[in-house]
């Protein structure tokens, strides 16, 4: 298998209704992909099932040539995939620099949760180092002892990226990371993560309602609709799809 990302024949039922049916999907290296679809699509169910949150019923993930069955949410994460939330998921009373160290200690598996979360445990240089090189990749390197609830929404997304990136993923899956921002945040949170995913190399596949930035930022698109698989290619032959347009997009003009 010479793709990063091979999902092949993925599909989910709860009590009867069939959220993802045969969706066969591909990430390449150092490749930004979209997936877009209506409200109640299956996108991230999709995610949940390549994060194994939720099992697969039929089909199979494989991920830089190893089958994931089986796999729990942290092997796949040690593995290679980060992933942020469309619900901004950050914890209250810590810091930006405490959300990484969190971060790098559970990937790594050194020092217990506990211990991070009573600030029982000392970072060492070389974990403060990292943070601060994510930090500064993020542009966040002066709010590092800044709380959380400080932040604008916009800066605590770039956290939620910045938690992802100590895994050092090969993959980041990006749910709605454009969430209750306005057009500059967008504007902005999309050239950085462009700025970050060419001097980190990782591939991206986005989940994004936006498709101005979908359009902007990806390479290549899928479009789910009930949980089918309507149209993939590139993105601007995606968004150009009538059956796209018809199931998703409305009026939507893809600029020249």
């Amino acid at each position: 298998m010479s793709s990063l990302l091979e999902a092949t024949g993925i599909s989910k039922a709860f009590a009867g209704i069939q959220a993802l049916s045969d969706v066969n999907i591909t990430v390449d290296r150092n490749e930004r992909v979209g997936l877009i679809g209506p409200n109640g699509a299956g996108k991230t169910t999709f995610f949940n099932c390549l994060l194994g949150v939720l099992p697969i019923d039929k089909g199979a993930v494989w991920f830089d040539g190893q089958n994931l069955e089986g796999l729990p949410v942290s092997r796949r994460a040690r593995a290679g995939i980060g992933r942020t939330f469309q619900r901004i998921e950050l914890f209250d009373e810590t810091t930006v620099m405490e959300h990484l160290l969190i971060a790098e200690r559970i990937c790594n598996g050194s020092g217990a949760f506990w211990k991070d979360l009573l600030g029982l445990g000392r970072p060492r240089p070389a974990e403060i180092q990292r943070c601060n090189e994510v930090l500064e990749l993020l542009g966040l390197l002066h709010l590092g002892n800044e709380p959380i609830e400080t932040l604008s929404l916009g800066q605590g997304r770039l956290v939620e990226v910045g938690r992802a990136l100590m895994t050092n993923p090969d993959l980041l899956l990006l749910d709605e990371p454009s969430s209750g921002l306005d057009l500059e945040e967008t504007a902005s949170l999309s050239a950085t993560l462009q700025a970050i995913q060419a001097e980190r190399g990782f591939s991206v596949l986005l989940v994004e309602h936006d498709i101005e930035l979908v359009a902007e930022f990806t390479e290549r698109s899928y479009v789910l609709e009930f949980g089918t698989l309507i149209a993939s290619g590139t993105t601007a032959e995606v968004l150009a799809s009538p059956a796209v347009r018809a199931a998703y997009l409305g009026t939507y003009e893809l600029e020249a």
